[in-house]
Parts: structure tokens; sequence; C-alpha cells
């Protein structure tokens, strides 16, 4: 039986794209695996948003080039997308080069089967007999359904579900719909059939994710909130939650009517970008200011259990340090949970490339500097609020001494030292487990979505992944949380 490895870089609609593609292999009797040494094909679905990442899908390939041998190496994605025929001609190592969404054509490619690839394709080297022109196709016509019975690349419990593709909104910096095309919304029957699916295979909680979830079934004539309390309905899944909203794209009475549904967590993910407003007028930034404090206050009036995760711009072009001040100001009103900053990249095809008044690098940088100390600070307010408090939390991963995670996890675990306790003889006992070289469980209450924020630790005791505990918040940063079963 040939056997699949998948490397996905870039984000988690990027991943569930991977997913999607391992899905197609498994159907055609290709077994996916998370050993690349084990596999006689591997992939790499690459990511193209901004320089630094498509640098970081080059270095990818290089070091899977390296070690190659005679394996099928295929690169797809969104670098891939923009870029396919230079990557062909620059690393005539690669066998198959793919766009986005090709995922049965590249399982063809790679079984010899496409005839599009393989029959038509120019004559090629005979270390390389799968080389052709880039599988690339028109980004609107991608094919979602396969979706259902996916392999999962996360912890068998939870998974994300992606709600629809591509974007319309125009913001100035953004490539995403030059890449991905304009927005595509999946049908609400599609989506429940695929979450029923999960359930049916352990998955308990799920985060929904698209370009713009804010978006959904506007071209299509359903709409998000339809989608969710269908979604609610679900015997067997415990918890969901919504990634990627604009604000000004959903009010906040359909927010409030979402975030009381059984199985929504207390927990949004709003990006704003910035809160000056004349940048955010040259971003081009749909509704933002509408993203306003008020509107983040009326959303906590009623649920001030209410996590709030954000991201935040750095070094747009003309941005002033009054803009900074005034999206400090913005960030120490509204207190968000969790913020994510990155910095301007001048991207082709977009208006901002070609805007005066570029930013220098080093200006970026102590901007962001400034703001993540800030926030810093404003989680770390957060966090200790819920000290001593109960919540339920789900075990994610269980840290064994010797495992390779297990350096990682004692880093961790060392980060509490510098923690606020919520008594002193809690952090006398942190030095026992410091020492002991205990099993650690590595879990998340609503209060941190998958892969995005920080985690919960315990020593693990008897625990396994998927287990549903309630834990007591003992010790935290502006990052993470040390607790104790309740």
């Amino acid at each position: 039986m040939k056997k699949v490895f998948c490397a996905t870089l870039g984000c988690d609609k990027n991943l569930v794209d991977s997913e999607a593609l391992l899905g197609r292999f498994a159907g055609k009797g290709v077994q996916p695996v998370t050993d690349p040494e084990d596999a006689d094909i591997w992939v790499l679905n690459s990511c193209g948003f901004i320089e630094a990442a498509r640098a970081d899908s080059e270095d990818t390939l290089k070091n899977l080039i390296d070690n190659k041998e005679d394996r099928i190496l295929v690169v797809c994605g969104c670098w891939s997308q923009e870029h396919g025929e230079d990557i062909q001609s620059r690393f005539p190592e690669v066998d198959i080069v793919a766009g986005v969404g090709q995922f049965d054509r590249v399982v063809a490619a790679c079984l010899g089967e496409d005839p599009l690839v393989v029959n038509s394709a120019p004559a090629a080297p005979a270390a390389f007999p799968l080389a052709g022109p880039p599988i690339v196709d028109d980004p609107m016509v991608v094919n979602y359904t396969g979706l259902i019975g996916r392999p999962l690349l996360t912890p068998a419990h939870v998974a994300f579900v992606k709600i629809g593709e591509g974007c319309n909104c125009s913001c100035t910096f953004c490539r995403i719909p030059l890449i991905r095309g304009k927005q595509r919304s999946r049908s609400v029957d599609e989506i429940v059939q695929e979450v029923r699916g999960l359930v049916a295979q352990g998955v308990t909680e799920i985060q929904l994710v698209s370009q713009n979830t804010s978006d959904f079934g506007r071209d299509t004539g359903q709409n998000l909130l339809e989608l969710v309390r269908n979604l609610d309905r679900i015997d067997g899944l415990r918890r969901m939650r919504m990634l990627y909203l604009y604000a000004g794209m959903v009010t906040v009475d359909d927010l409030r009517r979402m975030l009381d549904l059984e199985k929504m967590a207390p927990y949004l993910e709003i990006p704003i970008q910035h809160a000056s407003p004349r940048i955010l007028k040259a971003m081009r930034r749909p509704g933002g200011f509408k993203a306003s404090p008020e509107f983040f206050g009326a959303l906590r009036a009623d649920r001030p259990d209410l996590v709030l995760r954000s991201t935040a711009l750095l070094g747009f072009p003309g941005e002033e340090e009054d803009d900074v001040s005034l999206l400090a100001d913005f960030l120490a009103e509204v207190e968000f949970d969790h913020l994510g900053t990155y910095r301007f990249s001048p991207e082709k095809g977009t208006p901002s490339a070609t805007m005066p008044d570029r930013v220098p690098d080093e200006v970026i940088l102590d901007r962001e500097a400034i703001i993540t100390d800030l926030q810093s600070g404003i989680s770390r307010g957060r966090m200790e609020s819920r000290l001593g408090k109960v919540f339920r939390a789900v075990v994610d991963e269980i840290v064994t001494p010797g495992s390779e995670e297990a350096e990682e996890a004692a880093s961790l675990v060392e980060s509490f030292a510098e923690g606020t306790w919520v008594a002193e003889k809690e952090r006398a006992g942190l030095n026992g487990v410091l020492g002991s070289g205990v099993s650690l469980a590595l879990c998340r209450s609503y209060h941190f979505g998958y892969d995005l924020d920080g985690i919960v630790a315990m020593p693990a005791g008897n625990l396994s992944p998927g287990q549903w505990i309630d834990v007591t918040f003992k010790a935290v940063t502006p990052y993470d949380v040390w607790a104790g079963q309740a």
C-alpha cells in the first residue's frame, strides 16, 4: 500500500485543505501517515499570504528536496497557485505543482490517472516521470464536498470546519481574493452533514473558519445564525467557536443570539487590524469604524465571561505615532484577551504595495513592541480575574517524560514560576512538579482556541486526550494557565 505525508504551512483553512487532500488519497487506497520517512508521496501544502510565508514555503521545499530520494514530491496551495511556473522552473525535483483545491487532480497525477498531467505533458527527465504543466485552475471552482469523512491533522476530538472559501472584501493590503477568489459559501446542509460525520468519529469540538466568517451565506441566501443554530442541535457536539468575524458585517444582536446557544463557546475572534480611522480608511477595511469600543462593550455587557481575540497590523503606509497611540488607547479600553500582531508586507497586486510613506522596518519593530508589551499587561489582568475559579476543559495532549514535546512542556511549566498564583502554597507545589518529571496534560478551557492561544497545563495523572474535566485555575501568565483537577 502506498503512503502519503503532507506538510502544511499557513492558516487553519489550509490545514482543512490538507485534510481534504489526504481524504482523497485515502479514498484511492493511499494511506496518510504522520512520519515522512514512511511515505512514498510527499505533499507540501504551501502558504503565500505574505513574503515571509513564501520564504518559509521555499525553505521547507528545499528541505524536502534534500531528502526526497525516489519519492513523488507535490507542491500545492496558495504559493503555487500564483507562482506555479516559477516553482516548476526553479525546482525540477518537484514532480507535481498544483494550486488551491485541486484535490482530485493531484491524487490522479500521483497515481498516474490524470491524462491532462501525464499523457499530454512534454517529455520529462526519467527521474521525474510525472513532471508536467502546473495543475492550477480558477480557484472559484474548488469543490469541498469531499471534506466529509476526511482524516484529521488535529487531535481526534477537535476539528476545524471550513464554511466558505474566498473573500469579497477589498482590503488594500490583502492578496486573499487574488489567490482564493470571491466568497463562496458552502450550504448549511452540507456543513451539518460534515459535522455529524466528524462527531460520529469522535470529534466533540469544532472551530468554524473561512476568510470572512461573518459573510457566510451572503451569496446563497443563508446566514451564519442559521448555520450555528443547526449545528447546536447535533447530539454529541460539546463546543463550537467562531473565528474570523468582521465587526462591520455582523450585528451585536445576532452575535448575542449565537452566544446564547448551548454549545457556542463565549469566545469571538474579530480582527480589527487597526483603530485609527485614517489608517482603517486607507486599508479599506469593511465596516472598520463599527469595530469601536462601544461595539465590544455591548457584547460584554450581558456576557462578562466573553473572551475576545483580535489581530493588529503595524506599519501600514502612512502610519504615524499618533495612529499607534490611537490603537494603544483602543486596546486599553476594549481589553482583548488575546491579540496577535503582524507587520505590513507590500504584496504585489495590492493597492498598498505602491502607496507612499512606507514605514521603515526598524520603526515597525519598535511599534510592534509597544503594542505587544501593552497587550501582555492587559492579557495578564484578564487572566488574573479567573484565578481560583473552576472551568470545564478538554485534554488535548498528554506529554510524557522523554518525548519530543517534553522539553517544550518543561519550559512552559517553568514560566509559571513568574506567574500570578492564587496562593503561595500552590506555588510551592509547582517545585515538586518541576523536579519529578511527571507526565503533563495540555488542556483548553473555552478561553483558548485550538492552535491559536495558550493552554491549560496540569499533572496528567490518569487523564487521556479528548477527556472533558473540571479544572481550577491556580496560576496564570499572560498566555497560559496552571491548573488542578477540581
